[in-house]
């Protein structure tokens, strides 16, 4: 066989085997050959006069995608992206024979299993597996970010009251019960751009505004949703509370301290009160 002519439907086959799509695409953009995969992948057409990669970027992006068309030296890049809910991956090579072509090679890949994969195990290192709220360690990932950028915070420190009773006397699964409905007051309690954390055992963190108003709306929210424990049914959600602000504070730890002092004080209180009989 002459390898140096191998029949292009051979070619098209073996990348087929390799759920591979290939695209040419010369140095103005229009795209001269792709295969069939190619095609579904990144909604390349046969039916149409022409195709163009310049079809798949922003007006504002389409200078510098020419641009890189256009460098014969240029090094090779990969980009990620998500349509019709897949994840495909496009690895471009520049190509460049004097006097005959310049442009590029794209290679696709469907990635939507390594991507999704990807995904669940950063979910998994954000979020805490029993209340699906954010983690301790992400909170201090996102507090950095705001110290960083001398934005103005508020924490708001929770803590379940009497859930070792609850735990002691009625057994984990209703205590994780509790701490699932604790998740989900909170959850339901706070502003699309507040964060929420379970950040230890029966404690949660909100990180929000630092103004008054949004605090206190929180805070009542939360408190709307507590129940009052009887000895005959000791095994509802209490959540105790305290915040503190940046404003108050010289630093993140000092201003964590003074919400957990305040939300400490209100778990006083739960004691002294409805919650009297139970051991702390």
């Amino acid at each position: 066989m002459n390898y140096n002519s191998i029949p292009t439907e051979i070619i098209d086959t073996i990348l087929a085997e390799l759920k591979i799509g290939l695209t040419l695409v010369n140095n103005t953009g229009k795209i001269i050959y792709f295969n069939q995969l190619a095609g579904e992948l990144l909604g390349w057409d046969n039916k149409l006069p022409e195709n163009t990669i310049l079809s798949c970027h922003k007006k504002e992006n389409q200078p510098k995608v020419i641009e890189k068309l256009n460098q014969p030296a240029a090094m090779e890049w990969h980009k990620v992206i998500k349509t019709q809910n897949r994840f495909i991956e496009n690895a471009y090579s520049p190509i460049n024979i004097p006097d005959k072509f310049m442009g590029a090679m794209i290679l696709t890949k469907d990635v939507t299993a390594r991507e999704e994969s990807l995904e669940k195990l950063k979910k998994n290192a954000e979020t805490d597996a029993l209340t699906g709220l954010y983690n301790r360690n992400l909170f201090h990932t996102v507090i950095q970010s705001y110290i960083t950028e001398s934005k103005p915070y508020g924490l708001i420190m929770l803590d379940i009251s009497g859930l070792k009773y609850i735990n002691d006397h009625f057994g984990h699964e209703e205590g994780d019960r509790i701490l699932k409905e604790a998740a989900e007051a909170i959850r339901s309690s706070i502003r699309d751009t507040d964060f929420a954390f379970r950040f230890g055992g029966d404690e949660f963190l909100i990180l929000t505004s630092y103004q008054e108003a949004v605090l206190k709306t929180i805070a009542n929210r939360i408190r709307s949703k507590n129940k009052i424990p009887t000895e005959n049914t000791p095994a509802v959600l209490n959540l105790s509370l305290g915040y503190a602000t940046s404003l108050e504070e010289k630093n993140m730890e000092a201003v964590l301290s003074s919400a957990d002092q305040r939300m400490y004080r209100d778990k006083q209180l739960f004691y002294l009160g409805d919650g009297k009989y139970f051991k702390q």
